[in-house]
């Protein structure tokens, strides 16, 4: 099947599970009020029951920002093709994305059983370009000046698809911190066995009150503009798991925000 139209199903079958667990959930509900039931019993079933709706928004939350790349990028392509241009450009990123959509939605299965990431020794530097190349439109859209600072010599021991989830994650929340255009920074050092990237914007920033919150499931620092909390939340977990780690730095609200990763060096 072809990747796009495998994501297309994927997501049907989400949104399939979605269905079928709200009308479980009213269901089980008016049995609950029919039968008694044992609080720990009672106790128990809310617990799965918000384990599966911690899931489902797992699952949109993460596969939303290729998809959102694949109509982006599919305009693009349509605008250039009406001006008599080559779009195969275009449409290879939308290949790639949707084929990155369906390996997230496979990813989904870790967080139910855990698995050791593939990681092997490989050069940073195109890591860093690979995530930027899909949304460098966007960033350019919103006239935000990126500056990248990546030796070409750094190697890191990483899963590449893991790791460019990562990195999409932390450059998603920068453009989101950055509605009015500025400057995103991508410094990557080696310091003995580690490498650490920094992704720093001169953007909205976060109260340091909530920071330290931040990568617990559902805490986020802009639920008015849409966010799910769930994005740092991930990174942290996948970071995790290849030995590394993130954390979020930031002095105040219009001050912007800085995120650094910490990766094991090959």
């Amino acid at each position: 099947m072809e990747p796009k139209l495998f994501a297309l199903a994927a997501l049907a079958l989400v949104a399939g599970l979605g269905a079928g667990y709200a009308l479980g959930r009213r269901r089980r509900r008016r049995a609950l009020a029919e039968t008694p039931v044992a609080d720990e019993e009672r106790l128990a079933w809310l617990q799965r029951l918000s384990t599966i709706g911690q899931m489902m928004s797992g699952v949109v939350h993460e596969v939303r920002t290729p998809l959102a790349t694949v109509v982006l990028t599919a305009e693009h392509a349509q605008r250039v093709l009406d001006k008599g241009g080559d779009p195969r450009p275009q449409l290879a990123t939308v290949l790639k994305e949707a084929d990155r959509a369906v390996e997230i939605l496979s990813d989904i299965l870790d967080f139910a059983k855990p698995s050791p990431l593939e990681l092997k020794p490989q050069p940073l530097a195109p890591l860093i370009k690979a995530a930027l190349e899909p949304i460098w439109i966007r960033f350019d859209e919103r006239t935000v000046d990126v500056w990248l600072e990546v030796p070409e010599d750094l190697m890191v021991r990483a899963s590449s698809r893991h790791f460019h989830q990562v990195l999409t994650i932390l450059l998603m929340n920068a453009l989101d911190a950055l509605p009015f255009g500025g400057r995103l920074e991508l410094v990557a050092k080696r310091e003995g066995g580690v490498i650490l990237v920094s992704v720093s914007d001169n953007g909205l920033g976060i109260d340091p009150a909530i920071l330290k919150g931040l990568f617990e499931p559902f805490a986020t620092g802009r639920a008015e503009r849409g966010g799910t909390g769930l994005g740092l939340n991930v990174a942290r977990w996948l970071m995790n798991k290849h030995g590394g780690d993130v954390a979020i730095s930031s002095e105040g609200p219009g001050k912007g925000t800085t995120v650094v990763l910490t990766l094991p060096a090959a």
